[in-house]
């Protein structure tokens, strides 16, 4: 009976818990909102889509401050690399792997626009990917004669990647291929939810599918 009593007791306290790490991280993102839609505007222009940068930092790092544990350094909200990014976003935003520096804003945005810019997609979910991937999505998509997050991710031939590990031992594998293709989801799904409700997805200049 008494152990009945204290696993009652448990659910609401566990329920409580759940709830609060889900505002909590809610919190988070609506906390630097304001500096995604900022950079995102100065840098992408005003007509830019800028909630999914809020949906990536969110799918990045659940929009807290990190310093990524897989061996390249990977800083920020973001998950900046400045071993591959230093050339061309320290010169513009020395400051960008600062805590809080509203630089790692501007050199993320800025990233964004060089892929854009330098892709011949013309939708958003493979800049995302190539974000994440690099250009092997661009490569499944001309092979696929389509744009078509469907037809480009059936192309996809990437070999998996050891996503838990212990003693120097594998214990999981994923496919690259499913870690890519569900990371251009996610950026949509959580930046859907930031989208103002004025917003007509259909009247927008950029197209994220």
């Amino acid at each position: 009976m008494c152990g009945l009593f204290s696993r009652i007791v448990l659910i609401p306290i566990i329920v409580l818990l759940l709830l609060s790490s889900y505002v909590l991280s809610d919190d988070r993102c609506r906390s630097i909102q304001s500096l995604v839609e900022q950079s995102h505007k100065a840098v992408l222009g005003e007509e830019y889509p800028w909630w999914y940068g809020v949906g990536q930092a969110k799918t990045e790092s659940n929009c807290k401050w990190v310093t990524s544990q897989d061996g390249h350094g990977s800083v920020g909200y973001f998950q900046l690399t400045p071993k591959f990014l230093d050339p061309i976003i320290r010169p513009l935003y020395p400051d960008y792997t600062r805590f809080n520096s509203p630089h790692h804003f501007y050199a993320a945005a800025t990233y964004i626009k060089i892929l854009w810019n330098e892709s011949p997609s013309p939708v958003l979910w493979v800049i995302y990917q190539q974000y994440n991937g690099g250009h092997w999505v661009v490569k499944e998509c001309e092979r696929a004669k389509s744009w078509t997050w469907e037809y480009c991710k059936q192309e996809c031939r990437r070999s998996s990647v050891c996503v838990k590990s212990q003693g120097g031992r594998c214990l999981q594998y994923r496919s690259s291929c499913d870690i890519n293709y569900e990371y251009s989801v996610r950026v949509f799904e959580n930046g859907s939810l930031y989208k103002p409700d004025y917003i007509d997805e259909d009247q927008l200049l950029y197209s994220y599918w």
